[in-house]
C-alpha cells in the first residue's frame, strides 16, 4: 500500500512538472527594438561641448537625446533626464513636424568617441505616460558646430 502511494505521489508531481515545463516560454525576452539614428556636435546651454543622438522612432516621430558634454566616453555610461536643475542634457520628442516636448527616462551609451558609431539604448516617458524605449547604433553625420 504503502509503494502504491508513493507511485501516485510521484506520478503526480512528475505531472505538474510536465505541465509547468511546457507553459514556459520556448524563446528568451524579445530583444529591444533598434532604430535607425544618427549623431551631430552640439551645443550645451552655456556654450559648452555636447553631442545630440536623433533618433527615428517612427515614420512621423523623431527623438532628440542630448548629452551637455563632451562625446568622449569610454566606459559605459547612463544619463537620467528628470525635471530637476541638475540636468546633464535633455530628451525631446516630435512628432508630424511639430513642436519638440520633453521626456523623462535614462539613456546608456556603450562608449561615445567622435567617428566611430555610438550604441546604446534608451527607455523615455512622456507627460502623458507614453513609454518609447529600444536600441539603436548612431553614425556621426560630418556637420561642424562652433560653440561660445
Amino acid at each position: 500500500m504503502v509503494k502504491l502511494r508513493a507511485l501516485i505521489i510521484a506520478i503526480i508531481v512528475l505531472a505538474v512538472l510536465g505541465i509547468a515545463l511546457a507553459s514556459l516560454p520556448t524563446t528568451g525576452p524579445t530583444p529591444a527594438r533598434s532604430f535607425p539614428a544618427i549623431a551631430n556636435h552640439d551645443c550645451a546651454p552655456w556654450d559648452g561641448a555636447a553631442f545630440t543622438v536623433t533618433i527615428q522612432y517612427d515614420a512621423e516621430t523623431i527623438i532628440d537625446i542630448s548629452v551637455w558634454q563632451s562625446p568622449n566616453i569610454t566606459t559605459p555610461t547612463s544619463f537620467r533626464f528628470t525635471d530637476s536643475d541638475e540636468q546633464v542634457g535633455n530628451a525631446l520628442i516630435a512628432s508630424g513636424g511639430g513642436v519638440f516636448v520633453p521626456l523623462r527616462g535614462e539613456v546608456w551609451f556603450e562608449r561615445v568617441e567622435e567617428g566611430t558609431p555610438i550604441a546604446g539604448r534608451f527607455r523615455l516617458t512622456s507627460e502623458r505616460g507614453e513609454l518609447y524605449e529600444g536600441g539603436f547604433v548612431a553614425e556621426w553625420e560630418s556637420q561642424m558646430v562652433y560653440c561660445g
